[in-house]
């Protein structure tokens, strides 16, 4: 039973959120609600979630990669880490078989992409000499139910700030407003994306090669992905809430934004967060120490932009549509960031010259909008050549 998909999971965690609330009034003397937090992952995990034990298993064993690299050796060269840290999804993602044995299979699991990405960022954040994270907070903010899946991605120290404000975190207030994002997730994924899918992305013949049918299917997936995505994030921050966690917002009017910069902040913003964080600071910094890129510090960034998105394409599969529409986000990206650095070096707008600011973001607005169905719809793989 996968979080949000069924009727079965809401009254799941209608009964475990209930037994939430009655161990503040009755259990908070003897158990802390980090605990109760962390028991109701497991209930759900070991008893409803598809391979717990494939999820067990990664959780030991990454946690022993942090152990060892960060706190037993204080290894500062974090590259070996995180490359063991990712491998199990690399193996998955490459479909690697081994000894007749598919290693899709034995180690593959709903949401390892995401739990990896959590994972990758507690041993990215680790300081020398730091204490090491108590091996059931880890587990705890792993396995959190409402964001295991699909995200949002969440960082361990700002769930942790949650986690210790304690039982005083479930209230009414707070029960209310998850309740009304509960209401509105339901909405977009259950009625709006469905509707979508049902009277206009699923009547579309995706074989189809004339151009108005492909350009149809181009903007029905758009709508149906950002409605199916967009409602399920608002759930997971909606049941979070619920249960006392402020699970990061992931969409704000994306449909809005002015270019790529501005359409990660918008779209998926916990992903584009982490991507920044942990890929494009490290390439930049990487690319600095290099004597021959010193001297150009756009060249820097923009190839630092461009892997990032390259990974980010190749972190969906190894597939061509994923490495495609991760690559054309990631020339959007140095296209606006080149258009940016020679408007500043001009001191003067080089492209919509003398046009009002209302008139610039219009445009802008209706640039972004079909420049990103175009990467999405490579995205989807629903382009019929």
């Amino acid at each position: 039973m996968l979080p949000f998909s069924s009727i079965d999971f809401f009254l799941l965690f209608a009964i475990l959120v209930g037994l939430l609330y009655l161990a503040k009034v009755l259990l908070h003397r003897y158990i802390p609600f980090s605990g109760m937090l962390l028991l109701i992952s497991v209930i759900y995990l070991i008893f409803f979630y598809p391979k717990p034990f494939h999820i067990a298993i990664l959780l030991i064993y990454s946690y022993m990669i942090y152990y060892i690299f960060t706190c037993l050796f204080q290894i500062q060269n974090k590259l070996p880490g995180v490359f063991l840290l990712v491998l199990p999804m690399i193996m998955v993602k490459t479909n690697t078989i081994a000894a007749n044995i598919e290693w899709n299979e034995f180690i593959s699991f709903a949401g390892l992409s995401y739990i990896t990405f959590r994972i990758v960022s507690v041993y990215m954040d680790a300081l020398p000499n730091s204490k090491p994270v108590n091996f059931f907070r880890y587990t705890s903010y792993l396995i959190f139910t409402p964001s295991l899946l699909i995200g949002p991605i969440d960082r361990l120290n700002r769930f942790s700030v949650d986690l210790d404000g304690g039982y005083s975190r479930l209230n009414s207030s707070r029960f209310l407003e998850g309740w009304q994002m509960m209401i509105f997730g339901i909405l977009y994924k259950f009625i709006i994306a469905e509707a979508i899918n049902r009277y206009w992305l699923g009547p579309i013949d995706a074989g189809s090669k004339e151009i108005l049918v492909m350009i149809n299917s181009m903007y029905a997936y758009y709508a149906y992905l950002y409605f199916d995505f967009a409602g399920y994030s608002a759930m997971a921050i909606g049941l979070g809430k619920i249960m006392g966690i402020d699970v990061p917002i992931n969409f704000n009017k994306p449909f809005m934004a002015v270019n790529p910069q501005d359409y990660w902040r918008r779209w998926h913003k916990s992903l584009g967060d982490w991507l920044k964080d942990y890929f494009f600071m490290p390439f930049y910094k990487a690319f600095t120490k290099w004597k021959f890129m010193k001297p150009y510090p756009l060249f820097r960034q923009n190839v630092s932009l461009f892997l990032t998105f390259l990974l980010m394409g190749c972190w969906n599969g190894f597939k061509g549509n994923y490495i495609l529409s991760g690559s054309i986000f990631g020339v959007y990206s140095v296209v606006h960031n080149s258009y940016i650095y020679y408007c500043r070096k001009n001191g003067r707008d080089i492209v919509f010259g003398n046009l009002s600011p209302l008139t610039v973001k219009i445009l802008s607005i209706f640039i972004m909008i079909n420049l990103t169905a175009i990467a999405i719809y490579v995205f989807s793989g629903r382009i019929p050549f």
